[in-house]
């Protein structure tokens, strides 16, 4: 049995075979110009995760604050030459990956994944890769990161229990290496999941998105799944919401 909790925008507490994996902390009310626009949930076993799971070096995905807030012999895996970022932070197990990489934490096996992103450290750093993770146990669960569709994501569809899948941003507009509702649902058609969640929408804005409607992302994602990836069940959790599989 797997476990899924939403926390907001690419933090997700995943939980298979009693292991718990957490993505991409973002645990605090403002990063740089983004402010958290839904109320910080209550998460059962959120700040005692086994391992936490960072997809790139963005601000909104490595968060060096919030990793703060974790204990500081938690395992962090992350793309590689990010490991200075994570001991900054405090943490002592860092282990870096690539795609193709396999980490096993307890009973699972992580697998690293390619990603279609830039994941340098903004605004400065060098171009540098992003990742998605493949958490696989008696459930296999699949963390897109930010992605845009790439070659070889139809690899990843084998058994595939759910997708967390971005279908938004964080401001008006969404630039080149991620998802929209339409492409999301087509990355979801490639995937085949069992169950598809949409991510990365809802939880932090700009000053100039403040006023949009943070659920438009995600009703829109599942009307474009109705079209692209009928036999994909659609999940919709807010903020704080989970799903048992």
């Amino acid at each position: 049995m797997a476990r899924i909790a939403f926390v907001g925008h690419a933090t997700v507490l995943v939980e298979i075979a009693g292991v718990r994996l957490l993505t991409d902390p973002l645990l605090r009310g403002r990063v740089a110009h983004l402010r958290r626009i839904a109320p910080f949930p209550v998460v059962a076993g959120l700040w005692e995760p086994d391992a936490v799971l960072v997809s790139h070096a963005h601000l909104d995905h490595l968060d060096l604050p919030s990793l703060r807030r974790l204990a500081p012999a938690t395992r962090i895996v992350l793309p590689r030459g990010r490991a200075g970022l994570a001991t900054r932070a405090g943490l002592r197990d860092v282990t870096e990956v690539g795609a193709g990489d396999r980490v096993a934490v307890g009973g699972i096996e992580v697998v690293a994944t390619p990603a279609e992103h830039d994941g340098r450290r903004l605004p400065l750093g060098r171009r540098a890769s992003a990742l998605g993770y493949l958490m696989e146990g008696p459930e296999r669960v699949y963390f897109a990161g930010d992605t845009d569709i790439f070659e070889g994501m139809r690899d990843l569809a084998a058994g595939l229990d759910v997708a967390l899948l971005p279908v938004s941003g964080w401001g008006r507009r969404l630039p080149a290496g991620h998802l929209d509702p339409e492409r999301a649902a087509r990355a979801a058609a490639l995937l085949g999941p069992r169950i598809a969640v949409p991510i990365h929408w809802g939880t932090y804005a700009s000053p100039a998105a403040r006023r949009s409607d943070p659920k438009r992302p995600a009703g829109e994602f599942a009307r474009h799944m109705a079209s692209y990836a009928p036999d994909v069940e659609v999940k919709i959790l807010r903020p704080g919401d989970g799903l048992t599989i």
